[in-house]
């Protein structure tokens, strides 16, 4: 585990220093910074990021609890635990410190196995916190991501395409997706087996990335299926870049794990949002793009088709 990080908020430099020494001795805090008002408090949290916070309630400049005022008003502070020092011992106070957003409440003169333990159950808990913040994060990643290519997956595709929709209703902006189909993906599994697929797919997934704005979201649409959905782009930009990714496709040349050199092209299919008009909605979207990949197979493969709004689709690369 690291070392916690700890701020030191006292006006007497005296108690500041015997805080830092109890902290020092104990071997598992960084060496504790420290300040003498609750003004300067709130500039070092936002710069030393620390674990927890040791505050004097009773300070000329900036007292304690016009501290947990300020810092209230600061949601990146206001999960760092504030521990006030005080002298007062009347439960009022203690109470009104608590509801304020005091963690806890260490009586001066202390005692420093105290105010230690009382620190490190505060950092503990934070890094637990944090550690639970972490495995979230890294779940609800896990929720929305293919393991085979590290894109999206299509769970992650049809939430957002919703919410896409439903701005491109509502406020008439450009949306655009894509559907990129491998030619002859079957072929490459029955020729070579399904680790070379396995590798022509995420091949072809990462250039796919490699080549959209991070706006864009590259999804594993199905098997051999990736879809793109392009927020803010309109027809017209969507179907130059469909061609670059198309000839960056065919231009791959994917070597896999067991030394086998394999070409692919692939069929693009586009559709916006458009096209449709004001009844658009996410499956109406997707089929459009769908139909325009069907064409773009059954015209020969290896090229880009276009859905326009009267369905009659051009070839355009």
């Amino acid at each position: 585990m690291r070392k916690g990080r700890v701020l030191v908020v006292d006006d007497s430099a005296a108690i500041r220093r015997e805080v830092v020494e109890t902290l020092e001795a104990a071997g598992d805090f960084e060496t504790p910074h420290e300040c003498a008002d609750g003004f300067a408090a709130l500039r070092m949290m936002a710069e030393y990021r620390p674990d927890v916070v040791l505050c004097d309630l009773v300070m000329p400049i900036c007292d304690g609890v016009h501290f947990l005022r300020l810092r209230a008003a600061k949601p990146e502070l206001s999960n760092v635990p504030v521990l006030m020092l005080t002298g007062a011992a009347d439960q009022d106070t203690k109470v009104d410190v608590l509801d304020r957003g005091a963690a806890d409440y260490i009586m001066k003169p202390f005692h420093r196995g105290e105010l230690l333990a009382r620190v490190r159950v505060h950092f503990r808990l934070r890094s637990l916190h944090e550690e639970l913040e972490a495995a979230n994060a890294r779940l609800e990643e896990l929720s929305c991501t293919d393991g085979l290519t590290g894109l999206f997956n299509r769970r992650h595709l049809d939430r957002l395409l919703d919410v896409e929709v439903s701005r491109h209703v509502r406020y008439g902006t450009a949306l655009t997706i894509m559907l990129v189909d491998i030619d002859h993906f079957k072929g490459v599994n029955d020729t070579y087996g399904h680790l070379v697929g396995d590798a022509v797919l995420r091949e072809v997934s990462q250039t796919l990335k490699q080549m959209t704005r991070k706006a864009d979201v590259v999804c594993r649409y199905g098997g051999e299926e990736i879809c793109i959905l392009l927020s803010n782009t309109p027809m017209a930009g969507a179907t130059i870049l469909a061609e670059r990714l198309r000839a960056a496709i065919e231009a791959l040349e994917i070597t896999s794990v067991m030394r086998i050199s394999v070409k692919v092209t692939a069929s693009i299919g586009i559709a916006a949002a458009d096209g449709i008009g004001k009844g658009c909605t996410a499956e109406a979207l997707l089929a459009n793009a769908d139909r325009a990949l069907y064409r773009a197979k059954s015209e020969g493969r290896n090229r880009v088709i276009a859905a326009p709004a009267d369905e009659a689709s051009r070839v355009v690369g």
